[in-house]
């Protein structure tokens, strides 16, 4: 059975991502990127409090995302640095896997 705080968590996540999906209609392209990189960031956090989790790398993922995730609304490029600087991180951590 599933704990109720992981529960809580997960259904968080669904209605961010429902509300996100349908607000995508009308929003503006780059809404699309910086709704799913968050998406990740709230992953990593609600994973970091699993026991037997790599919380050291998700840790390190969740700050680089939310270091850079705003800059989407004022320096593009800035904002697709930090998205490929996160897919090598995850690139990495499978390597060694």
């Amino acid at each position: 059975m599933i704990d109720t705080e992981l529960y809580r968590d997960l259904i968080d996540l669904i209605s961010y991502m429902t509300t996100s999906a349908r607000g995508l209609i009308e929003e503006p392209q780059l809404y699309g990127p910086f709704r799913l990189i968050e998406g990740v960031s709230r992953i990593c956090g609600f994973l970091e409090k699993r026991e037997g989790v790599d919380s050291e790398f998700l840790s390190q993922l969740r700050e680089r995302v939310d270091q850079g995730k705003f800059s989407v609304m004022f320096d593009v490029e800035a904002f697709t640095t930090m998205l490929d600087e996160a897919v090598l991180m995850i690139a990495r951590k499978l390597k060694e896997t």
